[in-house]
């Protein structure tokens, strides 16, 4: 299978190497990941070593999960940007900048560009986005994307029932 790479006007999106474990760990750490996402915290380089490795490993599959590092033109590692397989066969993005990073429209940038790729790549027509109620700039990201608001209430988020917003977007 051919290496995924899409470049924008400022960065790169690519698949995994074990050169990022590091930064990989370093950005996991930053506090709107432990506030959002925590399941994607590596408390240590070994976890997310294990993790590195087998998301690398995903893709030679099918099944995902995709996920892929969000690299600046320098190649500094600042987040990633993924499709996922939800329990209902959909498919859901996700995304992440790290804190340093945030405010400079990177994650949208990234959005943008991962759609047309990723939704071809799975040969889907829509692909859904969950965020907290609670992180207006995620919202905002998947707005600024395109993405349709279908729910806003108590719903299952990391395991939980927290307040989100689910949306949706749709190939045209």
């Amino acid at each position: 299978m051919e290496r995924f790479i899409i470049e924008t006007e400022r960065l790169f999106i690519t698949e995994f190497d074990e050169g990022m474990i590091e930064s990989v760990h370093k950005n996991s750490l930053d506090d709107d990941i432990r506030r959002f996402v925590p399941d994607e915290v590596f408390e240590t380089v070994e976890e997310a070593r294990e993790t590195v490795l087998f998301l690398i490993d995903c893709y030679t599959k099918e099944t995902g999960p995709f996920v892929y590092p969000i690299l600046l033109k320098d190649s500094k590692n600042i987040g990633y940007v993924q499709a996922i397989p939800t329990e209902a066969d959909d498919w859901e993005i996700g995304y992440h900048i790290a804190k340093e990073h945030t405010g400079n429209g990177y994650a949208t940038e990234a959005v943008q560009a991962f759609l047309p790729a990723i939704m071809t790549r799975l040969g889907i027509e829509k692909i859904e986005g969950t965020c907290l109620r609670e992180n207006p700039a995620s919202c905002a990201v998947l707005e600024k994307c395109g993405f349709i608001l279908e729910f806003s209430g108590a719903g299952k988020y990391q395991g939980e029932i927290r307040n989100i917003r689910r949306y949706v977007y749709k190939m045209s």
